[in-house]
């Protein structure tokens, strides 16, 4: 039975206005032009009724037949496709949404060119191994030390005194310090004493100043006795009269004090022990610290009556 135009039009989803007979005759001029010489009933158009040339609905068997490309049909209508079908089948699609007319996606011809571009830009990229990365690092460490080099017969004056200004930049060092840095630097011995010399007249280098500021720090953020305290300030290169100075702002009171805030400090922690347990632990926490055995029983013993 002939569909109806009002068939075609309800089953095509086309508004009120627009005619399938136009539809059919736009298709049908479409596939001429395309050179599809199939005869009209492959091509999946109605024949033989007053709506001749309009398209089938989707979902008849001849409209399936020419978009999805399967050999469900009768042999004669699948042989009778030299045209758009057979070009699908060429191009290895099964739908004709995926190719175009050339059997080709442009869509997906464009992402794969992106996608090769950037597969080739990360294979340009060489991954270095271990010891090309350590060849790097010396090379570079070898032209540093070439422009220092040049840089310290240059003006050898001028070079250690940058290097003792950054020094100082950093935090405040000692004589010594400084002095051990210019020498990794291979700066003569009587460069070191003459920049040092100029730094010391104009008073950025001086070392009772620092070593009254290093007791006060040590002693406040660590809690360390005057033992430690010496052998801190040896590490640092100061000499003994000048730590000796130094220490005298630390008496035997300040010293006790101290080791009092620490022993308070632990025994909160250690609340849930045993007497013997804890006098151990604080026992030894201050000799860490550098208290003297004598100072450090006392202070347990009046930590431990304080916390019963």
């Amino acid at each position: 039975m002939p569909s109806r135009p009002d068939d075609v039009r309800q089953s095509l989803g086309l508004p009120d206005f627009v005619d399938p007979v136009d539809v059919g005759e736009a298709s049908l001029a479409a596939s001429q032009t395309w050179g599809d010489e199939r005869p009209a009933t492959a091509r999946g158009l109605s024949t033989g009724d007053p709506a001749a040339g309009v398209a089938r609905p989707f979902g008849s068997a001849g409209h399936e037949s020419r978009f999805a490309g399967d050999d469900s049909g009768d042999g004669d209508n699948a042989s009778a496709r030299p045209g758009r079908a057979g070009r699908r089948r060429q191009g290895g699609s099964a739908s004709g949404y995926g190719q175009s007319s050339f059997g080709t996606s442009s869509f997906g011809a464009s992402s794969s060119g992106v996608g090769a571009r950037s597969g080739a830009k990360r294979k340009a990229k060489k991954q270095l191994t271990w010891a090309e990365k350590a060849e790097r690092r010396e090379k570079r460490a070898a032209a540093r030390r070439e422009a220092e080099a040049a840089e310290r017969e240059k003006d050898p004056i001028g070079y250690a005194r940058e290097i003792v200004l950054t020094q100082l930049t950093a935090m405040p060092r000692s004589r010594s310090q400084l002095a051990d840095k210019l020498r990794e630097k291979e700066v003569s011995e009587d460069v070191i004493d003459v920049v040092l010399d100029r730094m010391e007249d104009v008073g950025l280098v001086d070392d009772e100043a620092y070593a009254a500021m290093l007791v006060r720090s040590k002693l406040a953020s660590r809690g360390l006795a005057r033992r430690a305290l010496r052998q801190e300030l040896k590490r640092k290169g100061i000499d003994d009269d000048v730590a000796t100075v130094a220490l005298e702002q630390v008496d035997d009171d300040v010293e006790r004090e101290q080791a009092l805030v620490l022993a308070r400090k632990k025994m909160v922690t250690m609340s849930r022990l045993d007497e013997p347990t804890q006098t151990r632990r604080l026992a030894g926490l201050l000799a860490r610290k550098g208290y003297s055995g004598e100072l450090v029983w006392s202070v347990i013993r009046q930590v431990q009556e304080e916390a019963s």
